[in-house]
């Protein structure tokens, strides 16, 4: 290992075993099947042949969807569970806080806990007094200290277990999801301990969490997992673009972000069906039915004949299920033109720079009329979703009641004026 590394993953791989052995089987299953139980049990596999560095100083995180082997992983660094094949070095002390109140004695009292996590992580006494003023004011439950664990509430385990872990001193910080225990303004407050940590004190921090507006505003490098396997190590904002490519959209006909119009409901109506078919590009690239905040979107609208109809009007709605017409996009607004002679299928191009809508799940309608009469109409033409990010560069993370739209804005605080 290099002497400038202070994680080496090299060849990891973590099996388990599946099912029960022979002999815990019951009678009638035997019966049934006298030979099957007895056979070896299927294996599965939780990490297959990961490897990766991780320099001192570095925040890196950790992604992918539930089972892709996140916490498995982070359980072997923490040397909770050893690997089944390969090896990992870590160099210093190593602080993890992979589940409520990991390594809290539910009999003993809080400041007790705080000395045997100490303790684990081979501090002194004079060490912890030193950090213990800290400690317990990050953690906000200087009333409970004398009180035993068991009778916190989960958050009140959580705010007390990472402040251990961030205030004595691990030269390697391995936090899992727990922090969504947390209310908010207490998971901000742990970020901003967890930058603080990285580059002040220039200690390590691996961070494990679905909430991709923290992980982009903390890790400026993310490792994304799949099935147990590293798919992706790279940039962060590329990696969670990845990640969040990786999910098809369940409303969505065919490929993800590829929308049949052809086929689209159109009964009780006599329109012609000139609508062909609705592509969503992000940041003009593979079609995706998730689309983050800010991020770019082009939309391709293949119609047949279009031309064939004079004075049309085409208009494009985007709604919500509280709001029909949140963007409205016209014809009458901006004259759609084209470069080409004109073919028996065309297709409109829509670019949106910077997609303004904050996260949830959203519709397009679509109409053609011609001299006032509708030619084609598809309700629910597409549906899409979009998902948090970091647009303002703050760590905040949208939620409801924030609003449906978001816009660049800036402000700044001013001396008030002095009327005489």
């Amino acid at each position: 290992m290099s002497s400038d590394t202070a994680i080496t993953v090299s060849h990891l791989s973590k099996y388990f075993a599946l099912g029960r052995t022979g002999r815990s089987r019951s009678f009638a299953a035997i019966a049934r099947h006298p030979v099957k139980g007895w056979t070896r049990r299927e294996r599965f596999v939780a990490l297959d042949d990961l490897n990766f560095d991780v320099e001192p100083g570095e925040v890196v995180g950790v992604i992918g969807r539930n089972g892709a082997g996140k916490s498995t992983l982070l359980k072997i660094l923490s040397r909770i569970t050893f690997p089944s094949e390969g090896y990992v070095e870590l160099v210093g002390r190593v602080g993890s806080l992979l589940e409520v109140g990991t390594g809290f004695h539910p009999e003993l009292t809080g400041i007790e806990n705080v000395y045997l996590n100490g303790a684990i992580l081979g501090m002194t006494n004079r060490e912890i007094d030193r950090r213990l003023d800290e400690i317990v004011a990050f953690a906000g439950v200087d009333k409970f200290l004398e009180t035993p664990v068991k009778r916190y509430s989960s958050g009140m385990r959580v705010r007390l277990a990472f402040s251990v872990a961030a205030h004595l001193e691990p030269e390697i910080l391995i936090i899992d999801e727990v922090l969504s225990v947390g209310d908010a303004g207490f998971q901000a407050k742990c970020i901003d301990k967890m930058r603080e940590i990285a580059s002040e004190d220039g200690r390590t921090v691996l961070f494990v969490s679905h909430n991709l507006v923290s992980v982009e505003h903390l890790c400026p490098r993310a490792l994304f997992l799949v099935d147990g396997q590293l798919v992706t190590d790279g940039p962060t904002p590329e990696v969670v673009a990845q990640y969040l490519r990786s999910f098809p959209h369940v409303d969505s006909a065919g490929a993800d972000g590829v929308f049949d119009l052809a086929s689209a409901d159109r009964s009780g109506s006599q329109y012609e069906g000139v609508f062909r078919r609705l592509v969503f590009r992000p940041e003009r690239g593979e079609p995706s039915a998730t689309i983050r905040m800010g991020e770019s979107l082009r939309i391709e609208i293949e119609i047949e004949g279009l031309r064939e109809y004079t004075s049309s009007l085409l208009s494009i709605t985007f709604g919500s299920e509280s709001t029909q017409n949140l963007i409205h996009i016209s014809d009458r607004m901006k004259r759609l033109e084209g470069a080409h002679e004109p073919c028996d299928r065309e297709t409109v191009v829509i670019d949106i720079p910077s997609l303004p809508l904050t996260p949830g799940e959203y519709h397009i309608d679509l109409l053609l009329k011609a001299s006032d009469q509708h030619v084609d109409a598809v309700r629910r033409a597409a549906v899409f979703s979009v998902v948090a990010a970091d647009v303002y560069g703050s760590g905040f993370r949208y939620g409801a009641g924030d609003g449906s739209i978001v816009i660049p804005w800036d402000w700044e605080l001013r001396p008030a004026s002095v009327e005489t």
